[in-house]
C-alpha cells in the first residue's frame, strides 16, 4: 500500500504544481485506471499493408497512424498500451495489432509526451522490425532510452524561426521538420513549467506524395499558411483537442476542433484525417472533439471541407489511390 501511495504522490505532485486543471483531469481518471478495462475494437484489419497502394492510412486510435506511401510504411506516434502513465485508462483499445504489420520503414515520434512516445510500443516495433529507422526531434533524446534500432535525430532547432527545418533523406523518404506550437518534456512539471524543447510536426515526401503529420500543436495564424505555401500537401493528419469548448479558439498547445479546420485551410491540403481523440479522457468526454468537428462540418463554418475530411473509427483504414 505504501508503494502505491508513493507512486500516486510522485505522479500527482507535478500535476498539482503545474495547475489545478491537470490535477483534476488525473483525479477523474484514477478510478477508471484501477477498476476498468478498455473497450474492445471490433474487426481489426488483418493485413494493413497491401500491394498496389498509392497512399493509405490506418488510424490505430489517439495519434497513432500507420501510413503506406507506395512501398514505404511509416508508423507515427505509436501508443498501444492500455494505460497512460499508469493513471489514465485507455477508453478504447488500440485498433492495430502490430503482428499484422508485414513491413515497416520508419517510426516517427513527434515529441516525448507519454501518449506519443510510448516506450513499450516502440520497443515492440523495434523488436519486430530491427531494420526500421526511429526518427525523433532534437531534445527527445533526453527522455528516450536506447532501442535496438537505428535512431535518427532530426535538427528542428531553427523551426520556430523559419517554420521549416533542415530536411533529411531516410530510406528514400524526404523528412522535413515543421513548426508545432507545443512543448517537449515528458512529465507535467518539465512540460508546463520548464517548457522543455523537443516537439515537431512532420512533412514526408516520397515520389509524388506529400503528407503532413502535426503531432500535437496549437494554432498559429502565420506558420501554417507558410507551410501550406511551401508544400503541396496531399494529406494532413491534424489533432482535434483536447479542448473544453471545441468550437472556440484560443487554446495554447492543442488545436480545438474549429482550429484544426483552420489549420487544414491554411495548409491547403487535399485531404484531412482528424486525430488525438477517442482514447484518453482529458477535460471532457474523449469523443467530444470529434462530435464538435462533425457539427462544424455541417454548418457554414466548415461545410466546404466536409468532403475532404475522412473521419475514421479506431482500426479503420482509408485508401487514397488517385490524385
Amino acid at each position: 500500500m505504501k508503494g502505491i501511495v508513493r507512486i500516486l504522490l510522485v505522479s500527482i505532485l507535478p500535476l498539482w504544481l503545474s495547475g489545478c486543471a491537470y490535477l483534476s483531469i488525473t483525479m477523474n481518471n484514477i478510478g477508471n485506471a484501477i477498476f476498468n478495462s478498455p473497450k474492445v475494437v471490433q474487426n481489426m484489419v488483418k493485413e494493413p499493408i497491401k500491394d498496389g497502394v498509392r497512399l493509405s492510412v490506418l488510424w490505430a486510435g489517439h495519434s497513432s497512424m500507420l501510413v503506406q506511401m507506395y512501398d514505404k510504411v511509416i508508423m507515427f506516434d505509436p501508443f498501444f498500451n492500455t494505460h497512460l502513465g499508469g493513471l489514465f485508462l485507455r477508453r478504447l483499445e488500440a485498433g492495430l495489432d502490430i503482428n499484422s504489420i508485414s513491413r515497416l520503414n520508419l517510426i516517427c515520434i513527434s515529441h516525448s509526451h507519454m501518449d506519443h512516445m510510448c516506450f513499450s510500443s516502440i520497443g515492440d516495433l523495434s523488436e519486430r522490425f530491427p531494420k526500421a529507422k526511429l526518427i525523433f526531434p532534437y531534445g527527445v533524446e533526453k527522455y528516450m532510452p536506447g532501442f535496438d534500432i537505428d535512431m535518427i535525430r532530426i535538427d528542428n532547432r531553427d523551426v520556430t524561426k523559419n517554420n521549416t527545418g533542415k530536411s533529411v533523406f531516410v530510406d528514400s523518404i524526404k523528412i522535413t521538420p515543421v513548426y508545432a506550437v507545443h512543448t517537449g518534456g515528458r512529465y507535467a512539471l518539465d512540460t508546463y513549467t520548464w517548457r522543455t524543447e523537443g516537439c515537431t510536426g512532420y512533412i514526408l515526401q516520397y515520389r509524388d506524395l506529400c503528407i503532413y503529420f502535426a503531432g500535437d500543436t496549437g494554432y498559429d495564424s502565420v506558420a501554417f499558411k507558410k507551410i501550406g505555401n511551401e508544400f503541396n500537401i496531399d494529406l494532413a493528419m491534424i489533432p482535434v483537442g483536447p479542448c473544453r469548448n471545441c468550437d472556440s479558439t484560443g487554446f495554447k498547445y492543442h488545436t480545438s476542433s474549429i482550429e484544426a479546420l483552420m489549420v487544414f485551410r491554411d495548409l491547403k491540403a487535399k485531404q484531412m484525417i482528424p486525430m488525438h481523440y477517442g482514447a484518453v479522457r482529458y477535460m471532457s468526454d474523449e469523443n467530444y472533439p470529434l462530435t464538435a468537428m462533425e457539427e462544424l462540418l455541417n454548418t457554414t463554418a466548415g461545410s466546404e471541407l466536409k468532403n475532404k475530411v475522412s473521419i475514421l473509427k479506431a482500426g479503420e483504414q482509408v485508401f487514397f489511390n488517385s490524385e
